[in-house]
């Protein structure tokens, strides 16, 4: 079974029993593995910059003119427009089944649910590090540029409600989703993918010289200029605040 018909059953079945919100609030709390809770927060914050230059750049095109912020709370994400919406990371039950079906993490209306990660040897279990968000499933951490992609890629799903975003957009993605036996191809990841591919010449372009800058510039713009199925580039009216 392909991963977006075995989540749909799922969907049916299970509500959301464990719910941790990963914040720097939560991190900075002592725990015993205090070392790599501080390790997590900076590359968390790395993160941050990361987005915020690309924000900035002329690589950007499909989320709207903006900033992150990262408090206490947890991250937001604030357009030039004047709206504010939160991007809340929570590890959950319904997270795990997503990571079952070979993703790492789903959006919903105020943020994005990722799932549990088992430690390695040696390490007592700390739900706030042993997630998708912050470690591959191997146990492996993702780096600052992973966890930025991650970010733009379900903020862009929050931002124009495209994808499992309320009860109804649930519920259509996964009726598409059931008739497509796919989650890879789905129209309500054309913004997002598009989104992600930005980011990808954005870091690119951060780790080449100059003078070879125009050929990530060419590729991105045979990009824009072809027909594509499967991504759809902005920039786009910004929606209402919700």
């Amino acid at each position: 079974m392909r991963p977006a018909a075995a989540l749909l059953p799922c969907l049916l079945l299970v509500a959301s029993c464990r719910s941790v919100a990963v914040t720097p609030a939560a991190l900075r709390e002592p725990a015993g593995r205090d070392a790599q809770r501080a390790e997590s927060l900076a590359r968390w914050r790395e993160s941050v910059d990361l987005m915020n230059a690309f924000l900035a750049s002329p690589w950007r095109r499909t989320l709207p003119a903006g900033r992150f912020t990262l408090d206490d709370a947890g991250l937001a994400y604030a357009t030039d427009a004047g709206c504010t919406r939160p991007i809340a990371v929570l590890s959950t039950t319904w997270g795990d089944l997503v990571v079952a079906a070979g993703f790492r993490a789903q959006e919903d209306a105020e943020g994005f649910v990722v799932g549990e990660v088992e430690p390695r040897e040696g390490e007592a279990p700390d739900p706030l590090l042993d997630n998708t968000f912050f470690r591959f499933t191997d146990g492996d951490w993702h780096s600052a540029h992973s966890l930025a992609e991650l970010t733009l890629h379900e903020t862009t799903h929050v931002v124009y409600r495209h994808g499992t975003v309320g009860a109804w957009g649930t519920l259509a993605y996964y009726v598409v989703a059931a008739f497509t036996f796919s989650g890879v191809d789905h129209p309500s990841e054309d913004r997002p993918r598009a989104t992600s591919e930005e980011y990808g010449w954005f870091r690119a372009a951060l780790g080449s010289p100059e003078e070879y800058r125009h050929v990530i510039e060419g590729v991105r713009d045979a990009h824009l200029a072809a027909e594509r199925e499967h991504c759809e580039h902005g920039p786009f009216p910004e929606p209402e605040c919700p």
